[in-house]
């Protein structure tokens, strides 16, 4: 089962005069949240083959926190990745997807959130899915072995994970 990983960037500054969006950097709750996913990853077995990462500094500095304790995982900075839509960041996974069996995008609302509703469709009506806060996670598998074999409209939500409700004592 070929599998996307779709997290949004960490908590992060809120704009300020003479930064710029690209910029603005994780708050502690956004660097805790980062580094909470992270473990729990690595406990759910849920680590992915390939990371495309946008290159703002919040979603730079998400990356490095939850990647912290993985094994050397390769990984792209990708500039369409911020500002992207939904159809944008598609095609970048499409593009880069190569033979990765599972792969992450860390990056922005609201093209995640876009793309995550997209991909499963309305069948998961259990979940408030377009709730996706900071440091929330989207698993989202697929009936081929490689991503870029997919049907990006025919995903299956595995799990989705908002940090906040992670209990950072038990990971």
């Amino acid at each position: 089962m070929a599998r996307i990983t779709l997290l949004r960037h960490g908590k992060s500054e809120n704009p300020k005069v003479g930064v710029s969006d690209f910029d603005r950097a994780l708050i502690k709750r956004g660097q805790q949240n980062a580094d909470n996913v992270g473990n729990m990853m690595i406990q759910l077995k849920m680590l992915p083959d390939f990371v495309l990462v946008s290159p703002a500094m919040r979603t730079k500095q998400t990356y490095e926190l939850v990647s912290q304790n993985w094994p050397d995982i390769p990984m792209m900075f990708v500039d369409g990745l911020y500002e992207a839509t939904a159809n944008q960041l598609m095609y970048v996974i499409e593009e880069q997807a190569n033979n990765s069996q599972n792969m992450m995008v860390i990056g922005h609302n609201p093209s995640l959130v876009v793309l995550l509703n997209r991909m499963v469709g309305s069948t998961h009506t259990d979940n408030n899915l377009s709730y996706f806060p900071t440091c929330c996670l989207a698993d989202i598998g697929f009936e081929a072995d490689r991503v870029r074999d997919i049907d990006p409209e025919d995903g299956r939500l595995l799990s989705i994970v908002r940090a906040r409700d992670l209990d950072s004592h038990a990971l």
